[in-house]
């Protein structure tokens, strides 16, 4: 994909198109006395509305990102080969780490009665093992107004046999314009696709 650094317009309200250009115009102009400081975003959450009453041990996998996810700045996606990566809005961590981390917390309230850990840490004796892999193919804006996750999800048991394998493409409509609201879109999907996976472990 080719990464263009421009501001997707459609992204944002006039007015604030308006205030971006000016900064950009006095930065080049050399006339800015200070450096505009950016936003940074953590992933939102919320209290999931099922819960499931299975017993199992539940590790989670680092999420693996497409390259072009693996950068601070968040990602628009232009048109079906362009991506914008923002300079002055960006992930406060990772976006892999803060996934895995929503991940997990996501699955410990569907799953009150399971333990959920990261891959590699210690797990409760006789309680059957899932490991969740998850990868993230898109996890974006549109200029049209929403945000996109697409990628692959893997259910496996405790000697590494896949149980469940599948696909992702989740669109979510921002409420409004700007960042803010896709960040919050973004978490919305993402919370969608745990939800799911939750469902999935509890029907095996």
């Amino acid at each position: 994909m080719i990464t263009r650094l421009w501001y997707p317009t459609q992204l944002f309200s006039q007015s604030t198109c308006a205030l971006l250009a000016g900064v950009a115009l006095v930065g080049l102009s050399g006339c800015s006395s200070s450096a505009v400081t950016p936003t940074t975003y953590m992933l939102p959450s919320s209290a999931p509305t099922q819960h499931y009453q299975q017993q199992v041990a539940i590790t989670v996998s680092p999420v693996r990102i497409s390259g072009h996810l693996d950068t601070d700045g968040i990602v628009m996606q232009l048109n079906d080969i362009e991506v914008y990566q923002a300079r002055q809005h960006l992930w406060a961590e990772g976006i892999n780490q803060q996934l895995q981390q929503q991940l997990q917390q996501r699955l410990a309230l569907n799953l009150p009665q399971s333990q959920v850990v990261s891959k590699g840490q210690p797990l409760q004796a006789e309680l059957p093992v899932r490991d969740v892999r998850v990868q993230v193919t898109r996890f974006q804006g549109l200029t049209v107004g929403d945000a996109l996750l697409t990628g692959q999800w893997q259910l496996l048991n405790g000697s590494g046999q896949l149980l469940n394998q599948q696909t992702f493409n989740i669109i979510t409509p921002l409420d409004k314009d700007g960042y803010p609201a896709l960040v919050r879109a973004l978490g919305q999907g993402w919370e969608q696709l745990a939800d799911d996976i939750a469902l999935h472990i509890a029907q095996e």
